[in-house]
């Protein structure tokens, strides 16, 4: 009788945990961003605006090793190109967890630092690209 009970409660223990699967896909990427973000403290210094954008330096804290994927930076509704140090030959690379210090980047077609923003794409993990936000003007 007793093995007949835990018999019964596996396709219910299955069901269960294939009823959450929609929940923990849906709001775990919105969770781990807003707990457990990949970067914080983002200051910006040395801003220098040209007639292809904005450029400047970064400061800012990485909490946790995670591959880097890219940065978006928005003014308004409007994406815009980031170049990670223009003159340099290499591509940005994932960075150690600490205080950082990058640039110069140039953002193409920015105006003005108010008002925009930048989200960071990061691979923590293979269940989803967490998405921090990494600057707020």
């Amino acid at each position: 009788m007793g093995k007949l009970k835990a018999l019964s409660r596996v396709p219910l223990t299955l069901a269960f945990g294939l009823a959450l699967t929609p929940v923990v896909f849906g709001a775990g990427p919105w969770i781990e961003s807003r707990l457990f973000p990949v970067s914080r403290n983002t200051s910006i210094a040395n801003v220098e605006n040209s007639r292809i954008g904005t450029s400047f330096f970064v400061n800012f804290r990485k909490l946790r090793q995670c591959e880097f994927l890219g940065l978006v930076w928005y003014e308004g509704p409007v994406r815009l190109v980031v170049d990670f140090a223009p003159d340099a030959e290499d591509a940005p690379k994932s960075r150690p967890v600490g205080d950082q210090y990058a640039g110069p980047w140039l953002v193409q077609g920015l105006h003005a630092l108010g008002g925009s923003r930048a989200f960071a794409y990061h691979r923590c993990h293979p269940l989803w690209v967490t998405i921090t936000t990494f600057y707020e003007g």
